[in-house]
């Protein structure tokens, strides 16, 4: 994923990116994060303690990487989305063809970052690094009292290794009340599906695992990026097959 991506979902929902680009900048630079500045400048206070960890031995990419976020967030305003759903791909960032807009990584990002209430996450094969690329959003968005569910469709030491490094995660940044682990049923079918919802109102649903190479490009995955009463459809499905 892109950095100017990462950075842009903090500044994604700001009136005027450019000038909240500047108070992150700050907020980013300074000693000691003040919070109830941040609320003020319309940034999560959670969101940037996130950037500036991952920021922290990085210091002087911090203003033109803000910036660049900030073209990033315009950029993607100027697309006018008339369909209700979107192509996603994972793919080396050489082979982007024109017309493709949204990157895997970058898409399963701004669902954790958008939500307000629920996110649902599904799919066969997890490690660690695909779980760690999402880890401190999902953090964050715990914190912000999203109640985060993931969902496993089989047991996998892979998974099992990756889903505690994300407790620990959660433990030390976010809520740990507002995450829990789930299990398909016994006698469930062998579930492929690879989805995140957010909010029941927006879904990634594709090719994509949440490992690595699945999210990072190094495999060619496609997916769609989904809005609506669609979303809701997907989330009865998981219901039905989800162990009580």
């Amino acid at each position: 994923m892109d950095h100017a991506e990462l950075v842009g979902g903090v500044l994604v929902d700001c009136p005027d990116p450019r000038a909240s680009a500047g108070d992150l900048t700050r907020f980013m630079m300074a000693t000691q994060l003040d919070r109830a500045a941040a609320i003020r400048a319309g940034l999560e206070p959670e969101l940037v303690e996130v950037l500036r960890s991952r920021y922290a031995n990085d210091r002087e990419r911090i203003p033109a990487l803000c910036q660049e976020a900030a073209a990033w967030v315009l950029g993607r305003r100027s697309i006018a989305s008339a369909e209700p759903w979107e192509l996603v791909a994972s793919l080396p960032r050489t082979d982007v063809p024109g017309g493709l807009r949204r990157t895997t990584g970058e898409t399963l990002i701004q669902l954790v970052v958008q939500a307000t209430q629920t996110l649902r996450l599904v799919a066969p094969f997890i490690d660690q690094p695909g779980l760690s690329f999402l880890a401190e959003a999902l953090a964050a968005a715990t914190t912000r009292g999203v109640r985060l569910e993931i969902l496993l469709p089989t047991r996998s030491t892979s998974a099992d290794d990756a889903i505690d490094d994300l407790t620990k995660t959660i433990s030390a940044e976010g809520r740990s009340t507002n995450f829990m682990v789930s299990r398909l049923r016994e006698d469930a079918p062998w579930a492929h599906l690879k989805v995140l919802t957010s909010d029941s109102k927006a879904a990634y649903i594709g090719s994509a695992n949440v490992t690595g190479a699945g999210i990072g490009g190094r495999n060619l995955e496609l997916g769609v990026l989904v809005r609506g009463e669609p979303v809701m459809v997907v989330e009865r499905i998981l219901d039905i097959y989800r162990s009580s």
